[in-house]
């Protein structure tokens, strides 16, 4: 079952069947919502041991899922998430996948529920979530990323188990809280090693914001996060050695300005993180007893409708080893990315991305850095 004809043939049939599903209309209690997504990838790697290497698969992320109205205060949510590929070497063995995701999120070829949850909102300013949900706080732009959170990036499945409460403290600002369950075997969302959750101290940790996406003059975006992870960092040893608490900083803001009378607009949007305590050089194989750093940034310039509906944007991203947070960013690399959108309907868009990422300090255990060149061209539905 996992022959890559087999699995082009599913992506086809699965892409056509949401699109029918899509104008489906269940009850005035249910709704049917979600998405599909599939595209081309391709990757060009000259690694660390002097190798190179060209990888290219068509990939598909389908989620369908269904939401209950109870009442006027409260739902509920239930979501199938699935990833596939054309790629045999990605052992597509198209499974039901129950454990923590490893590495970018699920392994494709499996599926899994990625959303089940209840949400109560009992006055118009608080709300509450509770179980399997989704969770993002990105820095606005025509390529969407995140410092420190974010679920389901690009054709990845991960998400979050806990209790989340959005509390509108005026009309421009919100407060988010976020208590999230983490699995002796592993967050569920991308958490980068030598963060280990073995101790039980591990079991739960924090996220807080505070964010307004009203517009005040030219800026459309501000917000700070907090991320405590108690006893997960291994500092000097990543099995036996001292175990800390993670804690990690981020900030951002966006402004976007007219260009011209066309409806042209630039928008230039920024985020900085910084963790407050790291893991030694020795553990990230870069050095050997000084702390490594714990500053991350983008910097994004964005060219909005320069034509009507097509957009265009670069990202300019450094991570260092210390910043273990992000799924869009790898720990010790830089990133430089191109990203062309097409929204050329409400719910249909084309996006097309050319990204270089590149090892910042060159492993010790290693003869080069690695560089990674990688497109796509990809088709996004929602239902």
């Amino acid at each position: 079952m996992n022959h890559p004809f087999m699995t082009a043939g599913l992506i086809i049939t699965t892409v056509f069947f949401s699109t029918a599903m899509a104008d489906v209309a269940i009850s005035n209690k249910l709704t049917f919502y979600g998405d599909s997504r599939i595209g081309f990838y391709s990757l060009d790697r000259d690694d660390r041991d002097g190798k190179q290497s060209r990888t290219s698969e068509l990939r598909l992320r389908l989620r369908p899922g269904i939401k209950a109205n109870i009442n006027d205060k409260l739902s509920a949510s239930i979501r199938l998430a699935g990833r596939y590929s054309t790629d045999d070497r990605n052992n597509n063995n198209f499974e039901w996948f129950s454990s923590i995701p490893k590495g970018d999120g699920l392994r494709r070829g499996d599926s899994t529920v990625d959303e089940l949850y209840f949400n109560y909102q009992p006055v118009s300013n608080v709300e509450l979530r509770m179980g399997r949900m989704q969770t993002k706080f990105e820095l606005d732009g025509v390529a969407k990323k995140s410092l420190d959170r974010n679920n389901s990036p690009n054709s990845d499945i991960t998400w979050t188990d806990g209790f989340y409460l959005k509390y509108a403290l005026s009309r421009d600002w919100k407060a988010h809280f976020i208590v999230q369950y983490n699995d002796k075997s592993g967050s569920t969302e991308v958490r980068r090693s030598p963060l280990n959750f073995d101790d039980d101290e591990s079991r739960i940790s924090y996220f807080a914001a505070l964010e307004s996406k009203a517009p005040k003059g030219a800026f459309i975006q501000r917000g700070i996060d907090l991320t405590y992870i108690p006893s997960a960092l291994r500092t000097n040893d990543t099995e036996t050695g001292n175990i800390e608490d993670y804690i990690a900083l981020v900030g951002r803001t966006a402004a976007r300005w007219p260009i011209g009378s066309s409806g042209m607009k630039f928008m230039l949007g920024g985020e900085l993180g910084y963790a407050f305590n790291t893991q030694t050089e020795a553990v990230a194989k870069i050095g050997s007893s000084n702390k490594t750093g714990g500053l991350a940034t983008q910097v994004t310039l964005n060219f909005i409708d320069f034509f009507p509906s097509h957009s265009f944007g670069i990202v300019l991203a450094r991570a260092e080893a210390g910043w273990l947070l992000s799924p869009d960013f790898r720990s010790n690399n830089t990133l430089i990315e191109g990203r062309y959108k097409w929204q050329w309907a409400k719910k249909h868009k084309i996006e097309g991305r050319l990204r270089q990422r590149e090892d910042i300090d060159q492993l010790t255990t290693k003869m080069e850095k690695r560089t990674d060149l990688d497109l796509y061209f990809r088709y996004t539905y929602q239902f």
